[in-house]
């Protein structure tokens, strides 16, 4: 691992990236968090709760951005959302699952209280 290229990847990785959960279910059923980052497509993970969730997509945005930048790829800048801003991620959720092997995430996802007060709604 180049030190240089990871401390790049770290700084690059806790710039304000916007940050989104929700629950879904495991092939078994059982419920999960899922966290994503929708700048960089593809940068998601998961967790038992939101919190964890998140705490992961942390760790796994620095790595992700490491990756991009290895690769001599761009790194997507954060898009901060205007507080008035409406999304909806039915829509969203629909294209990001729609080559995934599992149905798409229900159209009832919701953000957690975190990006909520940071006002990503």
């Amino acid at each position: 691992m180049n030190q240089q290229m990871w401390q790049l990847a770290k700084k690059l990785g806790n710039r304000p990236y916007q940050m989104i959960t929700f629950l879904d279910r495991t092939t078994d059923g059982e419920p999960i968090y899922v966290a994503l980052t929708p700048e960089l497509s593809g940068c998601h993970t998961h967790g038992d709760t939101v919190e964890e969730a998140l705490e992961l997509l942390n760790e796994v945005r620095i790595e992700f951005i490491y990756f991009l930048l290895e690769d001599s790829l761009a790194v997507p800048e954060p898009k901060l959302l205007d507080k008035d801003m409406r999304v909806n991620f039915g829509d969203y959720m629909e294209n990001v699952f729609a080559s995934a092997a599992k149905p798409p995430a229900p159209r009832g996802a919701f953000l957690d209280s975190e990006a909520n007060a940071r006002q990503i709604v």
